[in-house]
């Protein structure tokens, strides 16, 4: 009976520089990579009661990132209307016959077999935007615990550049 070691709660797994730098949108350069590891490495050392919620939030945007890879184009937008224009699928009788008398139909107008479908798209939230905004926020989860990171994002929304309490320096 054998078991197969697990990794302490506390210690950073293989696979999660390479985590943290796709979560984090950071660029695959020497010197990044070495930010990263020296941040992991700071945790690890300063605060390592924070590595397994760091690593479950790593985990949570792998997951997103999987979920966002398989939708397709009509789930990237959200449809706030629809209508078809095609066939009534309770138009015709079951067997698909159209009417052969001329006792059964006087005159007959195959615009009423007809229906009309239009898809028109808004500005609502699609699944995708759903999705982009959860992994934001496990993403801003994870800078909270490496900060020292959010200068190597090139996500606008974690990388500080967007963030309202950033000026611009004066020289004066």
């Amino acid at each position: 009976m054998s078991q197969t070691p697990t990794a302490p709660a506390n210690i950073w797994r293989a696979a999660d520089l390479e985590g943290i730098r796709v979560a984090l949108s950071i660029p695959a350069q020497m010197p990044a990579v070495r930010a990263i590891n020296d941040a992991m490495a700071d945790l690890e050392q300063l605060y390592p009661d924070a590595i397994p919620t760091a690593r479950r939030e790593l985990d949570a945007i792998a997951s997103i990132d999987s979920k966002l890879a398989g939708l397709g184009p009509e789930q990237l937008q959200a449809p706030i209307e629809t209508r078809r224009k095609a066939m009534a699928p309770d138009a015709l009788p079951e067997d698909g016959s159209l009417p052969v008398k001329k006792a059964d139909v006087i005159e007959y107008d195959t615009e009423l077999l007809r229906e009309e479908i239009t898809t028109r798209y808004g500005e609502g939230l699609s699944i995708e935007g759903a999705l982009r905004r959860q992994r934001g926020s496990h993403a801003q989860a994870l800078l909270l615990m490496l900060p020292t990171l959010a200068n190597w994002s090139r996500d606008p929304q974690l990388s500080g550049q967007g963030s309202g309490f950033t000026a611009a320096l004066e020289r004066g």
